[in-house]
Protein backbone atom coordinates (compact mmCIF):
# COMPACT_ATOMS: atom_id res chain seq x y z
CA UNK A 1 0.00 0.00 0.00
CA UNK A 2 0.88 3.66 -0.71
CA UNK A 3 1.65 6.00 2.60
CA UNK A 4 0.63 9.68 1.60
CA UNK A 5 2.27 11.64 4.18
CA UNK A 6 0.53 15.23 4.95
CA UNK A 7 2.94 17.75 5.57
CA UNK A 8 2.10 19.70 8.93
CA UNK A 9 3.44 22.73 8.95
CA UNK A 10 4.90 24.06 12.66
CA UNK A 11 3.44 27.87 13.48
CA UNK A 12 6.08 30.15 14.14
CA UNK A 13 6.84 30.99 17.69
CA UNK A 14 8.83 34.13 17.28
CA UNK A 15 8.06 36.61 19.74
CA UNK A 16 8.28 38.80 16.93
CA UNK A 17 5.54 37.09 14.60
CA UNK A 18 3.00 36.67 17.65
CA UNK A 19 3.68 40.47 18.74
CA UNK A 20 2.86 41.49 15.29
CA UNK A 21 -0.19 39.65 14.83
CA UNK A 22 -1.17 40.71 18.05
CA UNK A 23 -0.78 44.30 16.89
CA UNK A 24 -2.84 43.61 13.99
CA UNK A 25 -5.82 42.57 15.66
CA UNK A 26 -5.88 45.58 17.61
CA UNK A 27 -5.60 47.46 15.24
CA UNK A 28 -8.73 46.06 13.14
CA UNK A 29 -10.28 46.00 16.49
CA UNK A 30 -10.00 49.34 16.88
CA UNK A 31 -10.98 50.63 13.58
CA UNK A 32 -14.24 48.02 13.65
CA UNK A 33 -15.25 49.82 16.90
CA UNK A 34 -14.56 53.26 16.12
CA UNK A 35 -16.16 53.20 12.74
CA UNK A 36 -18.89 51.61 14.55
CA UNK A 37 -19.32 54.36 17.08
CA UNK A 38 -19.13 57.30 14.29
CA UNK A 39 -21.66 56.23 12.36
CA UNK A 40 -24.14 55.47 15.41
CA UNK A 41 -22.89 58.61 16.61
CA UNK A 42 -25.77 61.10 16.57
CA UNK A 43 -23.10 64.44 16.32
CA UNK A 44 -22.85 62.84 12.95
CA UNK A 45 -23.68 65.54 10.39
CA UNK A 46 -24.50 63.10 7.22
CA UNK A 47 -26.33 61.04 9.57
CA UNK A 48 -28.65 63.92 10.64
CA UNK A 49 -28.94 65.24 6.67
CA UNK A 50 -29.71 61.59 5.78
CA UNK A 51 -32.50 61.09 8.46
CA UNK A 52 -34.17 65.28 7.87
CA UNK A 53 -33.96 63.46 3.59
CA UNK A 54 -35.89 60.04 4.25
CA UNK A 55 -38.23 62.07 6.99
CA UNK A 56 -39.00 64.05 4.26
CA UNK A 57 -39.39 61.75 1.98
CA UNK A 58 -41.48 59.76 4.06
CA UNK A 59 -43.60 62.87 4.28
CA UNK A 60 -44.25 62.87 1.21
CA UNK A 61 -44.44 59.21 -0.31
CA UNK A 62 -47.72 59.43 2.92
CA UNK A 63 -49.48 62.29 1.02
CA UNK A 64 -49.42 60.49 -2.01
CA UNK A 65 -50.82 57.48 -0.33
CA UNK A 66 -53.01 59.13 0.78
CA UNK A 67 -54.40 61.07 -2.19
CA UNK A 68 -54.22 57.43 -4.16
CA UNK A 69 -56.47 56.13 -1.62
CA UNK A 70 -58.64 59.29 -1.74
CA UNK A 71 -58.67 58.90 -5.71
CA UNK A 72 -59.42 55.27 -5.77
CA UNK A 73 -62.27 55.91 -2.62
CA UNK A 74 -63.54 58.35 -5.11
CA UNK A 75 -63.29 55.67 -8.33
CA UNK A 76 -65.35 52.93 -6.64
CA UNK A 77 -68.07 55.70 -5.36
CA UNK A 78 -67.94 56.29 -9.01
CA UNK A 79 -68.46 53.29 -10.03
CA UNK A 80 -70.81 52.77 -7.67
CA UNK A 81 -73.57 55.40 -8.82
Amino acid sequence: MFSISVPFYDFPSSPILIIGALGILVALAVFVITYQKYFNSPLNKELQLKKKALLKEKKELTEKLEQIEQDLKNLFNDYKN
